[in-house]
């Protein structure tokens, strides 16, 4: 579902909700193949680092977008 006055996509709070827990679960899983690794370089952290970094940006976008909505 998108605005009509913004033309954004809305999105639920249980929609954040679980992009939250993503972002957490996503941190959690990047710390632990860095244990295991012993290595900010391997594969594996560095491609789950890229994707943690998609989620946050995803969850910043709707945050500064709903905070532009709640001011117009």
């Amino acid at each position: 579902m998108t605005c009509a006055k913004t033309g954004l996509k809305l999105v639920s709070s249980s929609s954040i909700r679980r992009l939250e827990d993503e972002i957490h679960a996503l941190r959690m899983k990047m710390e632990q193949s860095y244990v295991e690794e012993a290595t900010f370089s391997s594969e594996k952290v560095i491609g789950l680092s890229r994707l943690l970094d998609t989620k946050i940006n995803e969850y910043m976008r709707f945050k500064t977008n709903r905070g532009t909505a709640q001011l117009s």
